[in-house]
């Protein structure tokens, strides 16, 4: 180590404050600083006037001491410096440069930015509340409309299309203010169950066609999936998955290759799961420079071939920040002219098993399979056990017709017959009339395609088919297909068709609602499931209104955020203080444009119940009330 003469002539007559660290006892201290550095903590140590996570960051031995280049800015009293670090034999030296100028400079223009991303922000949710405001009439009122008896098909045809049309608006809606939260890092992740299987499928959904229309091949290697439901936020999750597979689309030349690649694997004492997918593409690839500025917003690499595709920069930048909030990790690899490889791996906690009714139903059962890929035909009847049925596999036409026939001579009887679309000894479009004539219009026959259903639909219903499965194959998407040709699926079917007649004779609630065309829908709505419906137009008005009541005299009260004089959060909060019988017990729902998972969560803490977006969705408000006014209560 340097003794503290050679530090002294070497540093001593340096105008910038140094400060020298050597190892000691599992940690570093400093051992030497010069004049410059006694000057500006008037004689005391400059390492013990440091702030806390700069000295720690200076002394950890574990910690990186020249970090990838990043500098520390060490705020002491009113001057900032920046630390400039390196590593002489086994010390660790420290030159601060005084930086308050350009620092404040930059803090400035920082904090300018951030008024104007919340100026931004601002002006969206303003913005999302107005255009959900007669998003809802036009919703609400088409859904009046199709409840109607004897509507003209035609008039019904454009209803359906309203319906389908405002929907897509919606969603549109949605995705630009989302993508505006993203932006902000205002994001919030709303975790729940989330089926693997409808995430893939969505997924090729969209993919699929894209990938089509590039002229270009699609793989998919759908590797161990160990857990077919996560703890996820769906939406985020689908949209990395897409954002990366579109990249790899819209990058890659026709004749090209795009490859995803998915696996959920058990992480070891974790009681998680990793969620793990692949995307590889053969496209254009990417600059080793460039490599390192990818996920930076708005940057694009400079190169003829980027520059005729359209894009903002934002996407991956976009991407990298949700699988950070997400808690996983994202890597790449790539060459110009070779492609891409992005690896993306989240943990996850397992998602709830609701098969167990599934299970019950099918427990037993024989089914018969017809598919001559022997690699896929054994894992379906690996499903297929894990379900407690009892498969056959048939190979050929010829051997799937010799297992009927000996079943024709058993006690049991096939539950169902199992088909793919396309095998080698027959045309599945001639072969399955011929089931259906031989096992009845009842028999339940079900085709395993990875076609759009919507595409080959009507065919092979013509042809004897009664439901689609999409492959590839995930356990709970066969089990819910072949459940819904159980009896108990039909006994749950005729429940839930009476439950849903929606009678809540008897009931009054009251409604805050400040629009007037809203509080007509709401009131019609609400009233087709006979219930009594006082109505107030702002906050006051519903505290108001209540106070003046017998205790019970309301079942609910359904209270509008937004409102004049006073808002539904503040209202809900005052008729909470109050001391009557029933204030502290009576459930008040949120019914509002504010559909943010922080709006969800400010309604809560407000002293609501539960939370309705508008515009309205009829079924989600009629199960919301049947929750707080259903006949278990």
């Amino acid at each position: 180590m340097k003794n503290f003469d050679e530090l002294t002539r070497i540093w001593g007559d340096v105008a910038l404050p140094v400060i020298a660290l050597a190892p000691s006892s599992g940690t570093f201290a400093a051992v030497y600083q010069n004049a410059a550095a006694d000057a500006l903590c008037g004689g005391a140590d400059l390492l013990d006037i440091m702030p806390a996570e700069c000295r720690e960051s200076l002394t950890d031995p574990e910690a990186a001491f020249v970090p990838d280049g990043l500098p520390l800015f060490l705020p002491l009293g009113d001057r900032v410096y920046s630390v400039v670090r390196f590593l002489w034999e086994d010390l660790r030296i420290c030159m601060l440069n005084d930086v308050t100028v350009h620092y404040r400079e930059n803090e400035s223009t920082v904090n300018n930015a951030l008024m104007a991303n919340q100026a931004k922000s601002s002006f969206l949710s303003e913005m999302s509340h107005d255009i959900r405001t007669p998003m809802g009439a036009i919703i609400g009122m088409t859904e009046i409309a199709l409840l109607q008896d004897g509507v003209p098909t035609r008039v019904l045809e454009c209803l359906n299309k309203i319906k389908t049309a405002s929907g897509h608006m919606m969603s549109l809606l949605n995705k630009v203010l989302d993508m505006s939260r993203i932006e902000s890092g205002k994001i919030i992740l709303q975790e729940e169950d989330a089926d693997v299987a409808d995430l893939l499928h969505e997924i090729l959904t969209v993919v699929k066609p894209q990938a089509d229309a590039g002229k270009l091949n699609f793989i998919l290697n759908l590797g161990e999936v160990c857990c077919e439901s996560l703890q996820a936020d769906t939406v985020r999750l689908k949209q990395v998955c897409l954002n990366l597979l579109s990249n790899a689309i819209k990058f890659t030349p026709a004749g090209g290759t795009v490859e995803l690649g998915l696996e959920i694997t058990r992480l070891p004492s974790s009681g998680r799961v990793l969620f793990r997918i692949t995307v590889r593409d053969t496209g254009i690839g990417m600059s080793e420079e460039f490599i390192h500025r990818v996920f930076v917003p708005f940057e694009r690499e400079e190169k003829s071939t980027v520059n005729k595709i359209q894009g903002t920069g934002l996407g991956m930048a976009i991407t990298k920040n949700l699988v950070d909030l997400m808690g996983g990790t994202i890597t790449l690899s790539s060459r110009p002219g070779q492609g891409t490889c992005f690896q993306v791996g989240i943990p996850f906690l397992p998602g709830s098993d609701h098969l167990a009714a599934c299970r019950t139903a099918l427990d037993g059962k024989h089914i018969l399979l017809y598919d001559d890929d022997a690699g896929r035909g054994e894992r379906t009847v690996s499903i297929l056990r894990s379900l407690g049925m009892q498969p056959d596999l048939a190979t050929s036409s010829l051997e799937a017709v010799e297992y009927i026939n000996d079943m024709a001579f058993s006690p049991e009887e096939y539950f169902a017959f199992l088909t793919v679309e396309k095998v080698s000894d027959v045309d599945i479009l001639l072969f399955l009339p011929q089931i259906r004539q031989r096992m009845g219009s009842a028999f339940p026959i079900i085709l395993l395609s990875e076609n759009d259903w919507s595409q080959i639909e009507y065919v092979y219903t013509r042809a004897g088919a009664d439901a689609f499965i999409p492959l590839p194959l995930f356990t709970t998407r066969l089990a819910t297909g072949l459940f819904s040709f159980t009896d108990q699926f039909r006994e749950r079917q005729q429940e839930e068709a009476e439950h849903a007649a929606h009678n809540f004779h008897g009931k009054r609630i009251l409604l805050a609602e400040d629009n007037e065309i809203n509080r007509e829908i709401a009131v019609e709505l609400l009233g087709m499931a006979n219930l009594r419906i006082d109505t107030v137009v702002n906050g006051q008005e519903a505290v108001e209104r209540y106070s003046r009541t017998a205790p019970d005299h309301y079942d609910l009260i359904l209270m509008d955020i937004q409102m004049p004089v006073m808002n539904g959060l503040d209202a809900a909060r005052a008729i909470r203080k109050l001391d009557f019988a029933d204030s502290r017990d009576i459930p008040i729902v949120a019914m509002t444009a504010n559909a943010f998972v922080e709006d969800i969560r400010n309604s809560m803490a407000a002293g609501m119940n539960a939370h309705i977006a508008k515009p309205l969705d009829m079924e989600q408000m009629y199960s919301t009330l049947e929750m707080f006014l259903g006949e278990s209560r």
